[in-house]
């Protein structure tokens, strides 16, 4: 709080002291008394009057400075109130009482949808179980069957049921992972077998390249994210998949390399984005935009990274022409790298 500001809001106050002063001064010198007298009387009382703001200003500037401060240093503004203490002076208790119940308020508020929430998220990991029962039965029925395009269209429900449930926990990641030392290679693996038939049925072949780094990370939470990298590959025309161990200064990282069409220049640094389907999605007409961007947010929670490394677009006509009809190796190179970026500190729990 500036003394200039102070001052301006009293101006009302010291300019009607002034007038009395100079009214003061005009009746004692009409009434005879000595030119000293005069002006000593109305000096004191605008001295007074001027001292006796000063406490005001004092006390007033203590508590706006703390309310700007801790506003600043918040990063719930709303608990601003639980922060400062109630000060003295009747415009602060008034602003004070009005932030409080205006807090209270959101308080309130914030709780009601925090509840609606939680009551969502556990309605739909419900469902997700309840729903696992009949997908694995029609699996059974599917497999007894031999119709292995009725085998490839449940494994699709099954794993949009499980990016469901992966969705609806990924904003309470912390209460349910596991930190552990672990190779990469069990990563990779789990992965890939946990996707083997389809992508036996998509002729995609795999290789893997020093993959005998540990790292630290959740297991469970890792395979989810390296299968979602995995199914993007696949649905934009990768035949071949690498996975690459790296090790540098400070982290290890996994390369997952794939040969699909690849990621325009255009569209990689929105990638990532909640619902950003891009042109190769808009063109595809399958992509819901939520696949990467939940990769991203499972791995801010778990500590790590994940980015685009490289891509080379080679178009969505050219480049499923080249990945499913004449091979990979077609004279055009075309696909992309992603990396997930392991830190090298102990992170085990």
């Amino acid at each position: 709080m500036k003394l200039s500001l102070f001052l301006k809001e009293k101006s009302l106050f010291l300019i009607l002291n002034t007038l009395a002063a100079a009214f003061c001064a005009v009746m004692l010198s009409s009434f005879g008394a000595g030119l000293y007298f005069a002006l000593f009387i109305p000096s004191i009382v605008i001295i007074g009057a001027v001292i006796s703001i000063f406490p005001e200003f004092i006390q007033k500037r203590r508590f706006y400075d703390e309310l700007e401060s801790s506003l600043e240093q918040l990063d719930k503004r709303h608990l601003l109130c639980e922060v400062i203490e109630r000060p003295d002076f009747l415009e602060g208790q008034i602003l004070f009482d009005t932030i409080a119940a205006a807090a209270g308020s959101m308080n309130d508020e914030i709780a009601k949808y925090k509840n609606a929430t939680v009551e969502y998220r556990e309605y739909i990991e419900l469902w997700v179980h309840e729903v696992k029962t009949p997908i694995a039965a029609a699996k059974l029925m599917a497999g007894n069957a031999m119709d292995e395009a009725l085998e490839d269209e449940v494994d699709k429900i099954d794993g949009y049921v499980n990016q469901a449930l992966f969705y609806a926990r990924s904003s309470i990641v912390e209460k349910d992972w596991s930190i552990r030392r672990v190779k990469l290679s069990a990563m990779v693996g789990a992965a890939v077998k946990a996707n083997a038939r389809f992508l036996i049925s998509r002729s995609v072949s795999i290789s893997t390249e020093n993959l005998d780094s540990d790292v630290f990370a959740d297991t469970k939470w890792m395979v989810f994210i390296i299968s979602q990298l995995i199914g993007n590959s696949v649905k934009y025309g990768s035949k071949k998949l690498e996975f690459i161990g790296m090790e540098k200064s400070g982290y290890s990282s996994l390369v997952i390399k794939d040969d699909g069409i690849g990621i325009p220049e255009k569209d990689i640094d929105r990638v990532f984005e909640k619902g950003f389907t891009g042109e190769n999605g808009r063109e595809f007409g399958r992509s819901t935009g939520l696949g990467l961007y939940l990769c991203k947010k499972l791995c801010h929670k778990l500590g790590l990274d994940i980015r685009v490394k490289a891509s080379l677009y080679n178009g969505l006509e050219n480049g499923l022409e080249n990945g499913s009809e004449n091979g990979s190796d077609n004279g055009a190179e075309h696909g992309t790298e992603m990396e997930i970026v392991f830190p090298k500190d102990d992170m085990a729990v």
